[in-house]
């Protein structure tokens, strides 16, 4: 895995809070605000939109979840970035988009209407909700560079 740069493979906006997201080929981000259309845009300063790990999602598959991007309700779908490694204020550049990492995203109790065990499954593998620093469109397939890594370091 490179450790600067991934790709954004999915983005998904939701006009109604709790259900399923609908996919998009591109999306615009609006500092301070959120994804344009989405239902959680403009609701919090901090948590403006939210990203999912599609590495995440192919292992719940594989453990035999039936799951799809469009019900995991996040707006983001990355690939090739280690996102749930991320510590806040991390900073990515979508796009000509900039995102800052602000906190884990946390399994909401939504998602038991697709299984009961994912809550528990999720936790600490949820993704990350961050700011928009620097709007602009987004498009699936564009690259995701890492450019300020407040990672952990790995412990030997």
């Amino acid at each position: 895995m490179n450790a600067a740069h991934g790709k954004l493979i999915g983005i998904y906006v939701g006009a109604l809070k709790g259900e399923d997201k609908t996919e998009t080929r591109s999306a615009e981000l609006v500092p301070g605000h959120g994804l344009r259309g989405d239902s959680h845009a403009g609701r919090d300063a901090d948590r403006q939109v939210s990203l999912f790990s599609s590495e995440v999602l192919d292992q719940l598959t594989s453990e035999g979840f039936s799951i799809t991007p469009e019900a995991i309700s996040a707006n983001l779908m990355t690939e090739n970035i280690g996102l749930d490694s991320l510590k806040p204020g991390t900073q990515l550049r979508i796009g000509g988009a900039i995102i800052e990492i602000v906190e884990p995203r946390k399994p909401c109790r939504s998602i038991t209407r697709i299984d009961n065990r994912l809550p528990k499954r999720l936790y600490g593998n949820c993704g990350q909700l961050g700011r928009i620093l620097d709007g602009g469109i987004v498009q699936a397939g564009d690259e995701i560079e890492i450019l300020a890594d407040q990672r952990q370091p790995a412990l030997w």
